[in-house]
């Protein structure tokens, strides 16, 4: 039986679901649940912008899905975005979760439906989970069972397109190259790194807009970010950013800005040990034992592309990692079409972990 989440309760069985699926899985990081609560009652109840589906056997959950309607750059139109789906290894479960979708989504004119993406965010938590199970998820990745990507391949799914995770080499050898490469770099740019300043925030916001306008092309799966988006992320993240991770690149003599890193802390490292709950004397005791980091975004003007900047930048985070204690890193997802990113990495010593696929499937 399916049944469209409309009330709080129902709210509440679509989110802890999550609990139930995985009571005992040594990888799977509980969400903040008080939070996500928050934040899907206000995008599901109250702005309506998305549907949730609950999918029921003996009045017990055994699946869900949320999706909506959006422009795709890449299909030129409309199509349906989904987002957390999960799901009992069974597909006469899946299948009814997603002919439920396929049907309201039919009706409103849309023939293609794409995701995982997380909602209000697609540069999170996006695809499906089908390399790399035997490690934690870092901060705004996911973990899922492997019988997933088979799962939704039995209904009629199919890849649309991968994005890799990285694990970007943090040792003697690689700082060595990092300085190398920032040497080199130096010697032919008058370039300052800075990191993020909160008391001119509006100032950083504007030049990571310009940054991301300039680096964008025809290859990255989303346009650039809206100064809306950059700033509502900003929001969202604050309470996990620390300003020496998030570095501008700018010119000496003109101020114009270059390259932005984002670097976060892996907080998933603190939630795995509240299990969900909001415990503030936990999270922050945990805080201070964070070893790992994962890299959000990192995006360079064309003009300054295969120059090394990217590499200065990274020199600088390093020296900031060896500071407060973080000895893993892992780069942010990137497309798997989008070949700078991944190269520039690989030349660190950096190798692709995790694989997540964004399944598409096309509505008859």
């Amino acid at each position: 039986m399916i049944k469209q989440v409309r009330t709080k309760q129902d709210l509440k069985q679509f989110v802890y679901f999550i609990k139930e699926l995985y009571p005992e899985s040594s990888h799977q990081v509980y969400p903040i649940f008080f939070f996500l609560m928050k934040e899907l009652n206000d995008e599901i109840l109250r702005k309506k912008d998305y549907t949730a589906l609950l999918c029921y056997r003996e009045n017990q959950v055994v699946g869900r899905i949320m999706y909506t309607i959006d422009a795709s750059k890449k299909q030129g139109k409309d199509i349906g975005y989904f987002s957390f789906f999960d799901a009992i290894d069974d597909q006469d479960v899946a299948k009814e979760i997603f002919t439920a979708m396929e049907t309201d989504l039919k009706a409103k004119g849309i023939d293609y439906v794409e995701g995982t993406f997380a909602p209000y965010d697609p540069d999170t938590r996006r695809g499906i989970l089908v390399k790399g199970f035997d490690s934690d998820p870092v901060i705004f990745t996911s973990y899922n069972y492997e019988y997933y990507g088979p799962l939704l391949e039995s209904i009629g799914c199919y890849k649309a397109i991968d994005t890799v995770l990285l694990d970007a080499e943090y040792s003697e050898k690689s700082k060595k190259r990092l300085s190398t490469v920032s040497k080199y770099f130096l010697r032919s740019h008058d370039v300052r790194v800075d990191p993020l300043n909160f008391k001119d925030l509006d100032r950083d916001m504007k030049d990571i807009k310009e940054i991301l306008d300039d680096a964008t092309n025809d290859i990255i799966y989303q346009d650039a970010p809206t100064m809306d988006m950059i700033e509502n992320a900003a929001k969202q993240l604050k309470s996990f950013i620390n300003p020496n991770l998030i570095r501008i690149a700018r010119e000496n003599e003109t101020n114009r800005p270059l390259g932005f890193c984002l670097v976060l802390p892996d907080y998933n490292q603190v939630f795995k040990k509240t299990r969900g709950r909001l415990k503030l004397w936990t999270l922050l005791r945990a805080k201070k034992h964070i070893t790992k980091a994962r890299g959000m975004m990192q995006y360079i003007v064309e003009d300054y592309q295969n120059t090394g900047l990217i590499g200065h930048m990274f020199k600088v985070i390093y020296d900031e990692f060896e500071r407060i204690g973080i000895n893993e890193f892992e780069a942010g997802t990137m497309m798997e079409d989008n070949p700078k990113p991944i190269n520039a990495f690989k030349k660190f010593g950096g190798d692709i972990i995790k694989i997540y696929r964004l399944y598409g499937k096309d509505i008859d």
